[in-house]
């Protein structure tokens, strides 16, 4: 009987453990939701035997404007490269794509996870991957200010050169944000501040036309008659 007792109160205790790894109703039936809360939550070690038990790491998630974002876009989003890792050791695919076509990738980029960029791109992940209007990782980071992430991805691979469906450059978005830091280190990738997009616009009509002054003076310091 004692014996039985303690049998009982063990299995209590696993089933609790279980519990609040896995989250309550998902302990019994592990789930998308599940693994994703525990990523969202940086929990590596409850993605780790989420994952052991039997999650796909392809999961994502179903319902909403996110639907479609998968456990290794969450995982690019938050910058964990732990949990990075997990879900690519157990055969989470790097450049699947949700509805509008982002990649992880593309989630690590926007954050300016320099870290997560890396791992991705060495797990296959392609830096040059265009969803629409012609958008990219670079141009991604580009447009969020995330200077050592946009040298990082052009040293993986990514090509500095692509325009957006409008045909602008990098750096006449960095331009129109007024973001001198960005516009010097596109420059110093080379692109060129006189070059145009065909309806007469270039990165130096563009810092004229919003009055960026300090912009300005960078470009025309190193602006060139034709280029990229």
């Amino acid at each position: 009987m004692h014996a039985r007792t303690n049998h009982i109160l063990l299995s209590a205790r696993v089933l609790l453990t279980l519990a609040l790894l896995l989250g309550g109703a998902a302990a019994a039936n592990p789930s998308a939701n599940a693994l994703i809360d525990a990523i969202r939550n940086g929990q590596t070690e409850r993605v780790a035997i989420l994952l052991d038990n039997g999650v796909s790491p392809e999961v994502a998630t179903r319902k909403g404007q996110l639907a479609g974002k998968t456990a290794l876009m969450w995982a690019a989003e938050s910058g964990n490269t732990e949990i990075i890792g997990l879900l690519l050791e157990y055969g989470a695919e790097g450049d699947r794509t949700n509805p509008k076509g982002g990649t992880a990738l593309m989630y690590a980029a926007v954050e300016g996870h320099v870290a997560a960029i890396e791992q991705l791109v060495a797990a296959g992940a392609d830096p040059n991957h265009t969803v629409r209007l012609g958008w990219t990782p670079l141009m991604l980071a580009t447009v969020k200010g995330h200077v050592e992430a946009v040298r990082k991805l052009v040293e993986l691979g990514a090509d500095p050169t692509r325009r957006d469906a409008y045909n602008w450059t990098l750096l006449m978005h960095a331009v129109e944000r007024g973001d001198v830091a960005m516009a010097r280190t596109l420059i110093e990738l080379g692109l060129q501040p006189a070059a145009e997009d065909g309806a007469g616009n270039s990165a130096l009509s563009i810092a004229a036309r919003r009055g960026h002054q300090q912009l300005l003076e960078l470009l025309r310091n190193g602006a060139e008659p034709s280029g990229v």
